[in-house]
Formats: C-alpha cells, structure tokens, sequence
C-alpha cells in the first residue's frame, strides 16, 4: 500500500495504513523530481511524502 501526500494530509495517510494494516509505516521524502509529477492522494495539491508499508 502506498499513499502520496501533501503536508496537510500526510497524518491521515498514516492513519490509513496503521488502520487496515496494523504496522506503522515508512514515511520518505519525495525527491525533487517525484514532487514535480505527483499529487496528494486526498488532494490536487503536490506531494511530499511517500507513506507506504514497503
């Protein structure tokens, strides 16, 4: 599972994961030429983070 977020959502990305599957995930920075290209799961707004259990 993988969840982009902007820095205002990025709390209930985790919050999803640790819900439906019961680990905390990794939290990463996006690099620069991730962040040009990807937006908040929840939102039109550019991504920040990577939340997944990867």
């Amino acid at each position: 599972m993988k969840k982009y977020c902007c820095d205002e959502h990025v709390d209930i990305g985790i919050d999803e994961i640790v819900d439906e599957l019961e680990i905390y995930p990794n939290l990463e920075l996006l690099t620069e030429s991730e962040k040009l290209s990807t937006t908040c799961t929840y939102c039109e707004k550019k991504a920040i983070y990577k939340v997944s259990n990867e």
